[in-house]
């Protein structure tokens, strides 16, 4: 380990080490929780630069929040600027989260509607397996009426989830 910093109110340490690799470590949990691996060579300096927005409350401040900046410089020759991007990961987090139980919640209700083939196709893609065979042999068993009236007998129904998957 060649340089070691206390990051957010010293929650966080970072560590860059001979191999090049810096290291974000969450002090109370003693986790690593990022790394990164960009320099080739041994990392001479690093250093943190933390900014604050003029007004921190105001509505664009939450959109342009680039508080935390991390600078390294490495035996290979290269200088290299990072930028916390935590805000921006747990919003997508937020947003996937948000899709997928919106997706689920699709799946209850096209089940309970005997759509089994939009079913049996969004439970697939959606990888729940148990769904997806309880669909599958509801149709194949004919224990549902046809979800589509173009479609009659066994095979019929079958056929466009095996197209669409």
């Amino acid at each position: 380990m060649v340089k070691v910093a206390w990051l957010n109110a010293g929650v966080q340490i970072a560590t860059a080490s001979v191999d090049g690799i810096v290291k974000v470590w969450n002090y109370r949990k003693q986790q690593c929780q990022n790394t990164f691996e960009m320099h080739e060579e041994k990392i001479w300096a690093m250093d943190f630069l933390e900014l604050t927005p003029p007004n921190p409350d105001a509505p664009e401040a939450a959109e342009k929040r680039e508080t935390l900046k991390m600078i390294t410089g490495a035996g290979d020759s290269t200088i290299k600027l990072w930028t916390d991007s935590t805000l921006e990961e747990q919003v997508k987090e937020k947003e996937a989260k948000l899709v997928l139980m919106e997706e689920e919640q699709k799946l209850s209700q096209l089940m309970k509607d005997n759509d089994l083939v939009s079913a049996s196709v969004l439970a697939f893609k959606l990888n729940k397996l148990r769904d997806f065979f309880h669909a599958m042999d509801r149709l194949v068993s004919g224990r549902a009426p046809p979800p589509r009236p173009f479609i009659s007998g066994m095979p019929g129904q079958v056929r466009p989830v095996l197209e669409r998957i």
